[in-house]
């Protein structure tokens, strides 16, 4: 807990993370209020307002540039400051050091997003009804981004324990993170069969989009789980590493 306190505080001393919170405040605003006019004038009723805004492309931009920011400091910093050494020679084991980096990049994560909800439930209260969404439609799609960012967030956190270059850190990141979401858009190059369901499987553009219509699937869930428990495995195997050889 003492190690999960820490790295919360770390988030709010940094720059960082009030450029991030300004910049995901701003997007996500924007976003709204474009989705929600043009929805309103074009009357659209197809998809809803939570729909349009969490497949937008402004959506996914701002989800796969703020994880390589938000993570790149996890250990590259301690290794830049030298405090990894004295973390890892005192009673700490490796897996809650990483475990505490993780979680707390999650909390401040959700904190990131935690404007869109409030902007939905700020409408709701104008219009006085559920904007045509079911419970299902404004929860689902929102633990779909939380896994995501979960499983993001792992591949960050274990490329920074990999370097003491913060820039590094950021700019490799981004790439594998990029690379695994471009799985995404081969189902566009006209596969079909069952390699087109395991293409869409692996998509974070069909998931999102299926939970967004309030439909669950468990399938992405476990996958998101066990590859995010992967990498923080790999990152703990890492530490363990260091400190044998230190």
């Amino acid at each position: 807990m003492t190690l999960l306190q820490r790295e919360i505080k770390s988030f709010f001393v940094s720059p960082i993370a009030y450029i991030l919170l300004f910049s995901c405040s701003l997007i996500n605003g924007a976003s709204f209020v474009f989705w929600l006019n043009y929805m309103t004038i074009n009357n659209i009723k197809e998809f809803t307002l939570l729909q349009a805004c969490m497949n937008a492309f402004f959506f996914w931009f701002l989800l796969l540039v703020q994880i390589p920011v938000l993570t790149m400091r996890s250990f590259s910093e301690e290794y830049k400051l030298g405090t990894i050494e004295m973390i890892l020679t005192a009673p700490v084991r490796e897996w809650e050091l990483v475990l505490s980096k993780f979680l707390g990049s999650v909390c401040f994560f959700s904190i990131l997003w935690l404007p869109m909800i409030l902007y939905l439930g700020v409408l709701r209260i104008v219009y006085g009804h559920s904007l045509g969404m079911s419970v299902g439609m404004i929860v689902l799609p929102f633990l779909m981004l939380l896994l995501i960012g979960m499983f993001f967030i792992s591949i960050g956190i274990f490329v920074s324990s990999l370097t003491k270059n913060q820039i590094v850190a950021a700019i490799l990141s981004f790439a594998f993170i990029f690379l695994i979401f471009s799985l995404s858009f081969l189902i566009y190059l006209g596969i079909a069969g069952q390699t087109r369901e395991m293409i869409s499987y692996l998509s974070f553009l069909d998931q999102m989009d299926t939970f967004s219509r309030g439909i669950f699937d468990s399938r992405p869930v476990v996958l998101l789980l066990s590859t995010t428990f992967l990498f923080l495995f790999l990152t703990e195997r890492i530490l363990e590493w260091r400190r044998l050889r230190g």
